[in-house]
């Protein structure tokens, strides 16, 4: 079943390759053409070299008829080199052309999939060993057709064309070899399952190897800060051996088949040493004959054992592709539904009717029937202990997971019914952990509206409060952020964040602890340019710090998953419950 299985996706990498390549198939069938018609030619020169030498040993041309005999040979050998020469480098040209095409297609083809994979899909991997499964399974293809067309292909026609030649020449011989060459192809079948198991096996510990680098790596300020690079040092020790390993037992399985492969080689060479001993005596061969031999078997020779190269490479292909094929076959927990319409928002009224909803790895469900009717152009903050359900309830609304039963309705319309990308692009989300792309500060605060104008950017920087720190660097808006924005301080990447929010200018807004990395003054200020952009728009603020949400119109108190509160900042603190206390604590108020 388990062999079954990896077959399967093997050909289904196959599949997806030839879903890219057959677009230019045309450019890939003239290739195999030409390399043919090179071929032919390369055995025919070679023909005509083993007629030169049959003359020669004749040693009946006198030196007046040297050129009158040998000219004829001479120019057509020459011909047949500089066209197949030609015919060779033209066609590698067009090959290339085309093998680049068929990567970008692929490469693109990986993105799209993966980008629009759910965020559950994402958590659950390494984004490092994302993006080395996606380099190994689109350079996989530049392998494996460079491999069909130069190697396989080539051995096809080696061996076809030196028995067209030799069969009616020396029809044991040719037999022999086609006898010897059979079974060295079968051997290489042999192992081949073998082979691609291992391989599979050994890409699979790189791909973890360089998941768990890349972790380490892009969390190095927690390894130094914790003092802890022994540790990791030790635990990708740990990983690295399992690769060891798993190279080990490849190098052993290759090692094998190449000791099979040698066996075989030396049988068709032996064969070759008896012909060449008895050519004259048992089998009348020639000169020419026996140069042919030579010539022919050498080439058949070295394409068979070009055949462990081959054999080795589609393994090593099909191990790379491996886990980026089961990426790619993988269906998509959020889907939209067929010919969805796109998300119309004329008031921006939100309501959660009857929902439940269980995280995948969860038993006890997160929401229980949940109720929540948000009016248009309502500013609603959402308070609560860490693990009540305000980061899932925006999620959800989001729709980063899809709930378990109920609906969530923008205007009435149901989300889970509207194209996925209309209705991200009528919210403007902050999220709780800022992350920057590693782009200049003005294309992270237009990312949301490209086609924003400088001064657009600007005026959206100064609502965020954030011109007054970029305005003093040495670059100012066109300041590279560094990966994740890491060149920036947390405040800043924030501020940045929330300017992107307020350019953007959707009519839901969601802010989850957007003030949450700003000093007391810059809050402040961030809350003076929240409240001009709440204005007119529905708005979800999720906030530990109560200051934050004191002014909006309805404060919600959650409580695992189940709404206890739900009135004014005031009227909430009259009555005393589980927002009054919590603002207590924060207040510094003793009951």
């Amino acid at each position: 079943m388990k062999k079954a299985k990896q077959k399967s996706v093997a050909r289904r990498t196959v599949y997806y390759y030839w879903q890219e390549a057959k677009k230019y198939k045309k450019i890939f069938l003239f290739k195999m053409v030409v390399v043919a018609v090179s071929m032919a030619l390369l055995f025919a020169g070679q023909y005509i070299f083993a007629q030169i030498l049959e003359l020669l040993t004749q040693n009946n041309t006198t030196p007046d008829r040297i050129f009158e005999t040998f000219a004829p040979y001479i120019i057509g050998f020459t011909v047949l080199t500089l066209t197949r020469i030609a015919l060779a480098n033209s066609s590698v040209y067009l090959l290339w052309k085309a093998q680049n095409k068929v990567a970008c297609n692929l490469a693109t083809k990986v993105y799209d999939i993966v980008s629009y994979q759910s965020m559950r899909f994402h958590n659950n991997r390494f984004s490092g060993s994302l993006v080395s499964q996606t380099n190994k399974f689109v350079g996989g293809f530049m392998r494996l057709s460079d491999t069909m067309i130069f190697d396989v292909f080539q051995a096809i026609l080696t061996i076809t064309y030196t028995v067209i030649i030799l069969g009616p020449l020396v029809p044991m011989f040719a037999v022999v070899l086609v006898i010897l060459s059979a079974c060295f192809i079968l051997v290489s079948y042999l192992f081949f399952n073998k082979v691609r198991q291992v391989g599979e096996a050994a890409a699979k510990a790189d791909n973890k190897q360089s998941g768990y680098l890349s972790d380490s790596i892009s969390n190095i300020l927690s390894v130094k800060s914790y003092a802890s690079e022994k540790f990791e040092s030790q635990r990708f020790l740990r990983v690295t051996r399992l690769v060891q390993s798993a190279r080990d037992k490849f190098a052993k399985v290759i090692v094998t088949r190449s000791a099979v492969f040698g066996c075989v080689t030396s049988m068709i060479q032996m064969a070759l040493i008896i012909f060449l001993i008895g050519s004259s005596a048992w089998f009348g061969i020639g000169v020419a004959t026996l140069v042919l031999m030579l010539l022919y078997s050498s080439r058949v020779i070295d394409s068979l054992w070009g055949l462990d190269n081959v054999f080795k490479s589609i393994n090593q292909v099909f191990g790379d592709a491996h886990e980026m094929t089961k990426i790619l076959d993988e269906e998509n927990e959020i889907v939209d539904v067929p010919n969805a319409p796109k998300l119309q928002v004329s008031d921006g009224a939100i309501r959660f009717a009857d929902v439940t909803f269980t995280h995948a790895d969860g038993k006890d469900a997160v929401f229980h029937h949940l109720d929540l009717n948000i009016a248009p152009g309502q500013r609603v903050g959402l308070v609560g202990r860490s693990g009540s359900g305000k980061t899932t309830l925006t999620k959800l609304l989001l729709r980063f997971a899809d709930v378990d039963s109920g609906a969530i309705e923008i205007d009435g319309q149901n989300i889970a019914e509207v194209a996925q990308v209309s209705l991200r692009q009528n919210i403007a989300y902050v999220p709780q952990e800022t992350t920057l792309f590693h782009r200049t500060i003005a294309e992270n605060i237009a990312y949301g509206r490209p086609d924003a104008s400088r001064d657009e950017i600007i005026a959206a920087a100064k609502l965020a409060n954030a011109w007054e720190f970029i305005k003093d660097l040495p670059k100012g808006l066109d300041t590279l952020t560094g990966e994740r924005g890491v060149k920036l301080s947390g405040g800043q990447r924030q501020r940045v964040a929330i300017a992107r929010a307020i350019l953007k200018d959707a009519p839901i807004l969601v802010l989850d602890e957007a003030t949450a990395s700003l000093d007391t003054e810059s809050e402040k200020l961030i809350q003076q340019a929240l409240s001009r952009l709440m204005k007119g728009r529905t708005s979800i603020v999720i906030a530990h710090r109560l200051s934050t949400v004191a002014e909006l119109d309805r404060i919600i108190v959650l409580d695992n998953g189940r709404i206890v509160e739900d009135d004014t900042h005031a009227e909430l603190i009259a009555r005393g419950g589980t927002y009054a206390k919590l603002w207590n604590k924060q207040t510094g108020v003793i009951e």
